[in-house]
Order: structure tokens, then sequence, then C-alpha cells
């Protein structure tokens, strides 16, 4: 095939919007089974929700980006991998990349900013704490084709990103059970919440459907008075405002350590989003109530990381948690 040097000399091979790049997003799993989202800024995304993650460097396996994304972005540890990928023992990383598979003094910090430098897994010989939940080792999940993908106010085709999903739980430390991420990168990442999967499948529909309409209009020549961020930040208010007039009995069971103004705010999971629950229905704890609502304040309306949307939509059944 014949190449563009033209291209070549007017962009950089990093561009997106010329060739695919290759991300890395990871859903990082606490103690509740929930999974961690940042709000974006000062690049690619801004103004989404994104899990932590970032490109695939050169020579790097998915399980060093990952590892390596998530802590130069939260400080956590990922739970290691149980076993390396057959194609990785054949044209294994540099020794400097696998020394997180060796033993590591508590003392010993991490630093971790190329894919020369040690990715933080933790080593699987560390103790474990009690949990609520299994730890789920790092490994790969999907793979994910976005297409034209565009920020807001965006022009031109848009971006085209190949996003390699993987999940793991935070490393248990005795210390320190309750994952506190940090934002490490403060003028990439606006601040980390722990969120709900459902919460996120719920966004996910409302900001598809949406999306959809958008579309529709467009085919016809038309467009839609506001952009889809105003849309679901409108909608979330009226959703609050309308759970506000009439809560669900089911989920307002007080609890003594519980803020009854998060609890009456709380919007209740879709019929969409509770596709895949059990035929006997499903209710929801007031834990999980306060766990939605305190999502909502977080989110504030910000729309899902395309990638992420994409995922989602793509695969309902996916098992995440």
């Amino acid at each position: 095939m014949q190449s563009h040097p033209s291209l070549a000399s007017a962009w950089p091979i990093s561009d997106a919007t010329v060739i695919p790049r290759v991300g890395v997003a990871v859903f990082v799993i606490n103690e509740k089974g929930h999974v961690l989202v940042g709000k974006r800024t000062g690049c690619h995304g801004a103004g989404t929700l994104a899990l932590p993650g970032g490109h695939l460097e050169l020579h790097e396996s998915f399980q060093d980006c990952a590892a390596r994304q998530v802590y130069q972005e939260t400080g956590l540890i990922l739970e290691p991998p149980h076993t390396l990928a057959q194609s990785q023992l054949l044209s294994p990383s540099p020794l400097p990349t696998q020394t997180h598979l060796q033993p590591q003094s508590p003392s010993q910090p991490i630093l971790s900013s190329t894919a020369s430098t040690p990715s933080p897994v933790a080593n699987a010989s560390t103790p474990l704490s009690t949990n609520t939940i299994p730890p789920t080792p790092l490994q790969f999940l999907t793979a994910q084709n976005s297409v034209r993908m565009k920020d807001h106010g965006e022009k031109g085709e848009g971006k085209h990103y190949v996003t390699i999903f993987m999940k793991a739980s935070v490393r248990s430390d005795p210390c320190q059970p309750l994952a506190q991420p940090r934002i490490m990168q403060p003028n990439k990442c606006l601040g980390w919440f722990w969120i709900p999967v459902k919460y996120l499948r719920e966004a996910a529909d409302r900001q598809h459907q949406l999306q959809l309409l958008q579309h529709a209009a467009a085919s016809e020549g038309r467009s839609l008075p506001v952009s889809i961020d105003k849309l679901l930040e409108a909608e979330s208010l009226a959703q609050a405002l309308q759970d506000a007039d009439d809560p669900d009995p089911s989920v307002l069971i007080r609890a003594p350590t519980m803020s009854a103004s998060l609890l009456n705010r709380t919007r209740r999971p879709s019929s969409s989003a509770l596709q895949n629950n059990d035929a006997s229905g499903y209710a929801m704890s007031a834990h999980e109530a306060v766990a939605w609502a305190e999502a909502d304040d977080f989110a504030r309306g910000a729309p899902l990381f395309q990638p992420l949307v994409n995922l989602l939509i793509d695969h309902p059944t996916l098992q995440v948690v």
C-alpha cells in the first residue's frame, strides 16, 4: 500500500485524527465492588467521566500499561495478574518492567512514568486483608473500537481509538482497608469517585438514547437546541426532583449513619439498567441508594467518555465485577 508522505509530514504520528491510537482503560474495583471514575480535564475527553487509563506505549504489555496508568493517575496499586499471557513469555518485557513481580519492601517508593520504569503491580506474596468481595486479579476484559469520536465543539472527522479494557481490584492493604485514590495529575483529572456499575450502565443507556435522538435530528437536517451535556444535566435534575416528590418506600430504609437528604434525592435505576438482574426483581438497598445519590452529586450531569459508553451499550451482559 502506498504511503502518504504529505500526511506524515503534516501531522505527528500520535494524532488520533490521522492514525488509530491504542488506549488502555481500567475498571478499578474497590472493596465494595464499586468502580473508579474521574472527571477529565485539559485533554481528550475533557468534561467527561472516564476510567483511569491512557495510551499504550511502545513495547508495553496491556497489564504493565494498566498498572502504570492507574498508579500515575490515582496512586493506587492493583492486584497482580495470576498468570502472564503466553505471548509475553515468548517476548518478555525488559527486566526493569518485571520488578513488580518481585518482593517489594512496603517502604520502597514506587515511581512509574514511562514504559521502561517499574509497573506498580503488587507482588502476589503480599498478605491480603479481608475484603467484602473476592479480589479480582489484573486481567484483560475486552477491546472496543471507537471511530469518529469528537470532543465538545470539535470539527472534522474526529478521533479513532482502539481501547483495551482491563479490570482489577485495588491491592489489599491491612493498614488502609478502604481504597483512597489521589489526584496525581490535576491537569488531567479534577477528582475521583467510586461508582456502582449499575449506575454506569444506566448513565450509558441515557447518553446513548440522547445520541440516537441527536443522530435522528441531524439526518433530517435539524439539530438539538442544546448539547447532550446540557440535556443530561437537565435530565438528572428532573429525575432528582421527581424522586424527591415521589420517593420509593423500598429505597428509603433509614439507617443511623445515612443522610436523609441523600436518600430523598436518590435516582432509582431504570428498567433498562436492571435488565440483567434476577427474575425475582431488584430491590435497591439503603446503602445502594446513598451510593447512587452520591454518584449523582459527583457527576452533576457530566457525560461518560465515549469509549466507555460504546463498551456498556455493545456488551450489556459483560461481567465487570
